[in-house]
């Protein structure tokens, strides 16, 4: 009885071993989502940059981007990165666009001009997972009180958000 016993707990053992449980993700291509990124500019009604250009009115130093953190409510400094394109001439800086990379640490962003916060930016999330990748995405949901058409669609890369001052 030992001995059936010992063979019977053997042959399970090496049955549990030998085959594999779920999917080998090794062997599995993920797409690679949206990168969290968000642009912005700051320009008037006219669409002017407020930041570079004759409409000039903030310098980059005085741009600055804050965010309370989930976990425990701090306000925290972002810093954010800022893209300068040249005019058709290529002597004046003429657009200046804003970037800062969206984490899900942060409930909401805020905007500052000249240490005056002006503007609350909020981010959700897409959850999408595989049984190996995670495709998840970020999407602008709201600015200010005002909730973002297409909200839930990633962010778009390769164009920025207006905010008119």
């Amino acid at each position: 009885m030992k001995n059936k016993f010992l063979i019977l707990t053997a042959s399970l053992f090496a049955i549990a071993t030998l085959t594999q449980c779920g999917k080998d993700c090794a062997k599995e291509e993920c797409d690679e989502p949206p990168a969290p990124l968000f642009f912005f500019r700051v320009v008037n009604n006219t669409g002017a940059d407020l930041v570079v250009g004759p409409s000039k009115i903030y310098d980059t130093s005085q741009v600055k981007i804050s965010a309370r953190r989930t976990s425990n409510g701090a306000l925290e400094t972002v810093l954010p990165t800022f893209f300068l394109i040249k005019n058709g001439s290529n002597t004046v800086d003429s657009i200046c666009t804003t970037g800062i990379t969206v984490k899900n640490d942060y409930s909401v962003y805020y905007l500052s001009l000249k240490n005056v916060v002006t503007d609350s930016l909020f981010f959700g999330i897409t959850k999408r997972q595989s049984l190996c990748c995670d495709l998840s995405s970020y999407y602008f949901a709201k600015h200010n009180l005002l909730t973002i058409p297409n909200g839930g669609a990633p962010l778009p890369i390769a164009t920025s958000y207006k905010i008119i001052k």
